[in-house]
Order: structure tokens, then sequence, then C-alpha cells
């Protein structure tokens, strides 16, 4: 009896060891990637803007929505392309006080700077910026499978605060005919370009949007993100 108490007590202490280094690891690969994620300031404003619109243009604007984008390169973010497209949903432009049949455009900013767009793929809803300043940036690691109920974690800043949300990998999504990956995971306005990693910290994919009728987040697979800089990198000249 005491040789089988000794016994269940290692067993315990081991078991107890590896869900510790397993928060240990979870723990960690956040604090490598938390400050990836860089907040970005929208400004949207009609394309087409009457006198009065260009008067208040030209006195200056205050950015009136957010979104996040991943610090992938020296001076370069990935973010979703709808962000940086001014193609929102109507109920969208009515919260910013635009009419639903208003065109839009839209100046995105970090840090007071404006961002300059050096690549789209509005199928994949990604877009390359280049930004002025110094971010941190880890070294990313890449993850192209995943199996269904595989833990994951985004890194959101909209508006400069950092938000963190867990959730679970759910698999394929198909929105308009294009194959997108789909996560039970929180969401909410600002959320889009955030990254998404596996517990390993190795990056899944960019938070694209979310289906409130299915209550699934919407993820852009991180090959399109690797094919995007594979893209520029082979046409930048060095």
């Amino acid at each position: 009896m005491k040789r089988y108490c000794c016994l269940l007590v290692v067993t315990l202490t081991i078991l107890m060891s590896a869900q510790l280094c397993a928060a240990g690891d979870s723990n960690e690969a956040l604090r490598q990637h938390e400050r990836n994620s860089v907040s970005l300031e929208l400004e949207f404003f009609r394309k087409n803007p009457g006198a009065f619109h260009r008067m208040l243009s030209f006195l200056g604007t205050e950015p009136n929505a957010y979104a996040t984008g991943l610090v992938v390169g020296d001076g370069l973010v990935i973010t979703a392309y709808h962000v940086v497209s001014g193609n929102i949903d109507p109920m969208k432009k009515i919260s910013l006080g635009f009419a639903r049949t208003d065109l839009l455009d839209v100046r995105v900013y970090t840090n007071g700077c404006e961002a300059r767009i050096l690549n789209v793929d509005p199928q994949a809803d990604l877009a390359l910026l280049k930004v002025c300043g110094s971010f941190h940036k880890s070294s990313l690691a890449f993850q192209t499978t995943m199996s269904k109920d595989e833990k994951l974690f985004l890194v959101a800043r909209p508006n400069r605060q950092k938000i963190v949300r867990y959730g679970t990998f759910l698999g394929s999504y198909t929105f308009n005919g294009i194959e997108y990956w789909s996560a039970k995971i929180g969401a909410r306005d600002g959320f889009s370009g955030s990254p998404v990693y596996n517990e390993q910290g190795e990056l899944i994919g960019v938070f694209s949007g979310y289906d409130w009728s299915q209550g699934l987040a919407v993820v852009s697979p991180v090959a399109r993100a690797q094919k995007m800089l594979e893209e520029f990198a082979t046409t930048t000249k060095p």
C-alpha cells in the first residue's frame, strides 16, 4: 500500500509538472508575440465629398475607426485587405456617420504617420503595408495545417489596447466562393488584421472577420500571407 501511494504521488507530480511546463510554454509564446501586433488608426472619408466635407478634410480629422496589423519585417505590416479598401458594410458606414450609399476611401496611420499600401490580395483579404517608426518583431514560425479543436490565441490592438483572446480551430470555411479557416474565438470591432497563433506560438493566419449568424471567426490561412511576402521579396529590388 505504501509503495502504491508513493507511485501515485510520483505520477501526480509528473502530471502537474507537465501541465506547468505546457502553461509556461503557452505564456512564453504569448509574451514573444504580443508586441508583434500594432494598432492601425483608420480615417474613413467620402470619395466624392461635397464642399462642406472638403472643408472639414482641409481642417483635419481624427481617426474614426481602428484595426490591427502584424509586423512581418522592417517597416512591414500585414493586415486585412478590407481594412484598407474602404469597402465596409452599410451598418458600419452608418455608425461612422456616413450614408449607406457613400463610397469611401481610407487612410491608415501608425503612431500618427500615414502607411503606404505595397500589395493587396482581395481574395485572401490581406494587405501589405509600409509603415514608419520602429516596431518590435520576434521571429515568426508558420503552421499551415491544422486539426479540429487545436487551441489558438489571438493578439489584437484596437486603439492601442492589447487584447488577447483564446479559442479553438474548427475547420475550413467558404465565403463568397473563397476558402478560409474558421475558429471559435471571441471578437470585437478593431480585431481585423490580428495575428492568430497556435499554442506553440506559430502563426496560423490573420483574423478577417466574424460570422455572427454562425458564431465563428473567419481567418485567412497563413499560407496566403506567406505567398504575399514571397511575391513582395521577389519583386523588391535589393
